[in-house]
């Protein structure tokens, strides 16, 4: 999402742009206006061969870099593809990667690949990167622990005018859910960093007093994961309450987010940073983990609940709706004033600029 809103903002300004990537979905491809796509011939079917993924984005940037004056990477291991060349260089980092590129208790190869690529990457990210760009101060914070470096915040930007005009009732009638139904909603990949368990867990707590309480789960899951989840539902009873879709058009999205009464994101810090504004764009409530990377932004600006007690203040939206109505009206407007994608893109823009001037300190004051 972020790569295609800023390609195709460059592309509307008139600046040349190129994707390079290992691979592209059909969709990324269309959604792309005028944009060049650079994929290696030979691909790698093995994901998890992180060196062979390393020297091929090196391989097909050294091919490319004189036909541009910025290079901007976004995920790990992307920024290490930049070595030992020297060219202006902006990372967006969407996370910082450190803490989990490599599991918790590695093997023994693993331990000696990480033995070398943390210290290649900090060296990397020190020397040959000028900028570096995150999404708010959670991951400001986090960046500046692990590499000792200041970077920009650029909030996201969100589809404002899309995700303002979903159909509550075209929803309804799609997934058999009554007038009366208490809708909870919570969108995003299943798996344990997006944490739906606690979802299920405040339904579980509260179906003896809110018994029309439904919770819709979209997004296709991590295997293991999705089926803990589902075996939870089937041995607490819950089947009547919980609704899992599997991954869903964003036009149903946009309209499941119409007919929720609230939108539930209790993460833990990666990923998921787009979806509970997405709510705010459909002015339902809105419940996040204090965990959650926009937890700050959101509590600061009073425009939804940061709390890690999913069940109390679900029981306090469903006794007390107008009040969370009110928050979340509060938020749909502060979304559609702060968070542009226009924005976001003239931001990066405007650093690509600094890069190429060699000046770091117009961005990390």
């Amino acid at each position: 999402m972020v790569i295609v809103k800023l390609a195709n903002y460059l592309t509307r300004k008139g600046i040349e742009n190129a994707v390079l990537t290992l691979s592209i979905s059909t969709k990324i491809k269309k959604d792309l206006r005028g944009t060049r796509i650079i994929t290696p011939k030979k691909k790698i079917t093995n994901w998890r061969n992180l060196i062979a993924i390393i020297l091929m984005l090196r391989k097909y940037v050294g091919k490319n870099l004189n036909y541009f004056d910025v290079i901007n990477v976004h995920n790990f291991p992307a920024e290490l593809s930049v070595f030992p060349r020297r060219k202006p260089t902006v990372w967006m980092c969407n996370e910082p990667p450190l803490e989990f590129a490599f599991p918790p208790t590695p093997s023994f190869p693993a331990r000696v690949l990480r033995s070398i690529v943390i210290p290649l990457d900090k060296f990397v990210v020190k020397n040959y990167v000028n900028h570096v760009c995150v999404a708010d101060d959670f991951n400001a914070k986090r960046f500046k622990k692990l590499y000792g470096i200041t970077a920009f915040v650029n909030n996201y930007g969100i589809d404002y005018e899309f995700f303002s005009d979903g159909d509550g009732k075209k929803a309804r009638d799609m997934f058999n859910l009554s007038r009366d139904d208490f809708i909870l909603l919570q969108v995003g990949m299943l798996t344990p960093l997006k944490n739906q368990l606690e979802s299920i867990k405040a339904v579980r707590n509260l179906k003896s007093k809110i018994p029309n309480a439904k919770l819709i789960l979209v997004g296709h899951g991590v295997a293991k994961y999705e089926q803990m989840l589902r075996e939870y539902v089937h041995n607490f009873e819950l089947e009547e309450h919980v609704i899992f879709t599997g991954h869903l058009p964003r036009t149903v999205v946009r309209d499941l987010y119409a007919a929720c009464d609230a939108a539930l994101f209790p993460i833990k810090p990666q990923g998921g940073w787009l979806s509970p504004f997405e709510a705010l764009c459909a002015a339902r409530p809105i419940v996040v983990s204090t965990r959650m990377t926009a937890a700050d932004i959101i509590k600061k600006n009073k425009i939804g609940i940061v709390t890690n007690d999913f069940t109390g203040v679900v029981l306090g939206i469903y006794n007390n709706p107008e009040k969370y109505r009110k928050m979340a009206k509060h938020g749909r407007t502060w979304v559609k004033e702060n968070l542009s994608w226009d924005k976001f893109c003239q931001r990066m823009l405007e650093i690509f600029q600094e890069a190429l001037k060699g000046d770091k300190s117009a961005i990390r004051n």
